[in-house]
């Protein structure tokens, strides 16, 4: 296959140009997902794209102050988010929540 490259917005884009770039992305939503961090605390609120297969905790979490924050997965990535394994997204809101003082109940 060859070289994507840059045309005026109002070129057509050959369809071979096209085709490769719509597989591209379809690889990509067949391949990943969204995980997204509800929580009432603003700082907890995260949205990423992971691997799908991976496991998303379930049921809601409750911190001692009565923060509560909860994973769900959405069923499809999303447009910007940052790309992580869900692992490493649970490690990062532990690492929010303590620099914010909370504790589990």
């Amino acid at each position: 296959m060859g070289e994507l490259t840059t045309r005026f917005p109002w070129e057509p884009a050959p369809l071979a140009d096209t085709v490769a770039l719509l597989q591209r992305d379809m690889r990509y939503v067949l391949s990943h997902t969204a995980v997204m961090v509800h929580s009432p605390h603003e700082a907890l609120q995260i949205i990423v794209n992971t691997k799908r297969g991976q496991i998303v905790p379930r049921g809601e979490c409750k911190f001692s102050d009565g923060t509560t924050l909860e994973f769900q997965d959405i069923g499809a990535p999303q447009v910007g988010a940052p790309e992580m394994t869900v692992p490493e997204l649970m490690t990062r809101v532990w690492e929010i929540a303590r620099e914010l003082g909370l504790e589990l109940k």
